[in-house]
């Protein structure tokens, strides 16, 4: 007798109360009241994966579940924190003394952005030699799920180390005082610290990605997507309208955790880049056209194009190796996969910008879009696991659009666009398929539309001016 498996759904996180839960784990932690509570969301990439440091297009969105970081100045140079997910696990560190390659484990994402800022983040951004704070942390984002656990905290820290450093920076001459605009509508600011951020996870925590967590973390519009052109970091808002066509994004963490310092995330990365290096380009997307989003073509004439083009492109790739004399000691379908979903992403941004005017049509074709991204990460850059396989192939034979992996791979999330009304349906085919092959449990996460990265308390922007708390009467910003 076959047992049913009832799904497990993850409960929403209330932003509110995940606000109040950091501060009164800060005082319990510490002893006192935080100086301010600042988050940042994790992010589901709709599309774009192994691209963004090729210079290609990705389309995160940022997801409800967010990284919480309470805090509090210091004033003798030191750095503490703590994490709820990582009990009796307390790391202290002197400011200066920070250094890649000195940390392990979680504190290498949070003491790096403060190595980050010192070094490559200007004089609005550099800490003041005094500068120390006590951090308390609380991730509601999947670790290990593919939905930029690590980048959520790196952002959070940014903004929480920036704001605690007001009171330091009048009259000091290693810093300047800081924008008077730190908020989401400062872009320009926020593409800084983005790139603070990833130089903290590409130099400290030693993970060599491209930037798209990062960049959708801090920059990202509430309820849209972001096509990022990562040549220049400029970003597109794209307004994703699936639930006005009676859609939703099922997102599936498959407890399959996934390690992108493990080394099969950098070959990938390294095949890629040896082909832009043969072509003589700074960014392999430079070997495709400038438009890839086939206007006016049909779904079939579209999908032909781009075949036709990512074979060409790959052969034109290899070649140049081969001609400076360097041998190609990786698979085809590596490099095949970089230029596939950079055509992707071209034609679904293209759909989804144009959905009120084309119709139900612009999803059904984006969500097979979806599911060739998903066999292009299968066959060809060949980085998932069978817990993903199942999971996609029960969302498609569930009434799915499409379903592909979210993030590197190895393991992570499964997205599914599935019709709302049967998205009870698939997620019990996807838990029944698990329990009869004897995987692990997954998890169901409920979706909603996220937000930036931001300060959340006190509620007037930087934590500011309260009186009796350490930053009384800064003036930076106010």
């Amino acid at each position: 007798m076959t047992t049913t498996a009832a799904p497990q759904w993850d409960t929403l996180p209330v932003h509110a109360q995940e606000v109040r839960r950091a501060r009164e784990a800060f005082i319990e932690a510490y002893g006192r009241e935080p100086d301010g509570v600042w988050s940042a969301p994790g992010r589901l990439n709709l599309l774009g994966e192994y691209i963004d440091f090729l210079g290609g297009s990705c389309m995160p969105m940022p997801l409800p579940y967010r990284t919480y970081v309470a805090g509090s100045l210091r004033r003798d140079g030191v750095l503490r924190a703590s994490s709820l997910q990582m009990p009796g696990d307390e790391r202290t560190v002197v400011v200066r003394d920070i250094q890649p390659g000195h940390l392990k484990g979680w504190f290498t994402y949070v003491a790096g952005v403060a190595w980050a800022m010192n070094h490559e983040g200007g004089r609005d951004i550099v800490l003041p030699p005094d500068f120390g704070a006590d951090l308390l942390i609380n991730s509601r984002v999947p670790v290990g799920g593919g939905l930029s656990s690590s980048a959520a905290l790196e952002c959070s820290t940014a903004l929480a180390l920036l704001d605690l450093s007001c009171p330091l920076r009048p009259g000091c001459p290693e810093a300047d005082e800081l924008p008077s605009d730190r908020s989401p509508g400062n872009d320009a600011l926020r593409a800084r610290l983005a790139q603070v951020c990833i130089t903290a996870e590409n130099k400290v925590a030693g993970a060599h990605t491209g930037g798209l967590d990062q960049t959708a973390s801090l920059r990202s519009k509430p309820g849209q997507a972001l096509v990022v052109d990562f040549r220049d970091f400029s970003i597109d808002p794209v307004r994703v309208n699936a639930a006005e066509n009676g859609l939703s994004f099922l997102v599936i963490d498959t407890k399959t955790p996934h390690e992108l310092t493990d080394g099969g995330f950098a070959v990938r990365r390294a095949a890629s880049e040896s082909c832009a290096q043969a072509l003589g380009l700074r960014f392999l997307r430079d070997a495709l056209p400038q438009d890839l989003s086939c206007a006016g073509l049909g779904e079939r004439a579209a999908k032909q194009w781009r075949l036709d083009l990512v074979d060409s492109s790959v052969n034109r790739a290899l070649a140049a190796l081969e001609e400076r004399g360097t041998p190609v000691d990786f698979p085809r379908g590596w490099v095949r996969h970089a230029f596939h979903d950079m055509a992707l992403v071209g034609r679904a941004s293209y759909l989804l910008k144009n959905a009120d005017s084309l119709g139900a049509a612009a999803f059904g074709e984006a969500g097979r879009i979806f599911t060739e991204s998903f066999v292009s990460m299968r066959d060809e850059l060949r980085v998932s696991r069978p817990q993903i396989d199942v999971a996609v192939d029960a969302c498609l034979a569930h009434g799915a659009l499409g379903a592909r992996i979210v993030g590197g791979g190895f393991g992570g999330a499964v997205m599914a666009l599935i019709p709302t009304d049967r998205l009870g349906e698939a997620a019990q085919a996807v838990a029944q398929a698990y329990a009869e092959h004897g995987f692990a449990e997954p998890r169901f996460l409920p979706m909603v539309a996220g937000f930036a990265a931001d300060h959340d308390w006190p509620e007037h922007s930087s934590a500011l001016g309260r009186e009796g708390d350490a930053l009384k009467g800064c003036s930076c910003g106010d």
